[in-house]
């Protein structure tokens, strides 16, 4: 039931981006640019995967027992970065393409490895916040589209658009939440 809670939650509800800002200006940069998705989205869910599975086991078998929970972090980046690189080089050697992104994957296995309680529920948290951020950029290249066939962009430019139409998604989104009406409880 924790799982069921955690999928729905961070892929709908919680939306990494929006909540946490994870991704939200390379998410219009790359609405704007108008990237394939497909590629960096594969190398990112298995770059994320493989990293949060490194990073808990390393916390857990080697950091709590020594006492250095504090060095989490520069565990998790190390572990990442190395994660990164390697899959980096197996995308060039099989697609001729280079897929590089690092904010959203490494900001998506810190927010994971802190918010999931176990190894599974990190993994479930690490993929829903990869689907949320990958998912909304269809949203935005639709957006992106529509507003360059508009001829009354003149008084605002591209990007303050783009983050209008993010706050109004994350409005919508977030109009079920009425726990605001219910301050006393």
């Amino acid at each position: 039931m924790r799982i069921i809670n955690a999928l729905l939650f961070y892929s709908l509800f919680c939306s990494a981006v929006f909540v946490y800002g994870v991704g939200s200006l390379q998410a219009a940069e790359a609405s704007l640019a108008r990237k394939k998705i497909a590629l960096p989205w594969i190398k990112s869910t298995c770059c994320v995967l493989a990293s949060i599975s490194l990073a808990y086991s390393f916390s857990q078998l080697l950091l709590l027992p020594a006492g250095l929970a504090e060095l989490f972090p520069l565990a998790a980046l190390l572990l990442f970065a190395g994660t990164s690189v390697f899959f980096e080089i197996i995308f060039q050697l099989t697609t001729k393409k280079s897929s590089s992104e690092f904010a959203v994957s490494f900001l998506t296995v810190l927010l994971s490895l802190n918010e999931g309680e176990s190894l599974l529920e990190a993994i479930v948290i690490g993929a829903c916040c990869l689907a949320s951020y990958y998912l909304l950029l269809p949203f935005l290249f639709t957006f992106t589209n529509k507003l360059s066939s508009s001829k009354n962009t003149d008084s605002f430019g591209q990007k303050t658009s783009l983050f209008l139409c993010m706050v109004i998604l994350m409005m919508a989104l977030f109009a079920l939440n009425i726990s605001w009406i219910n301050a006393g409880l």
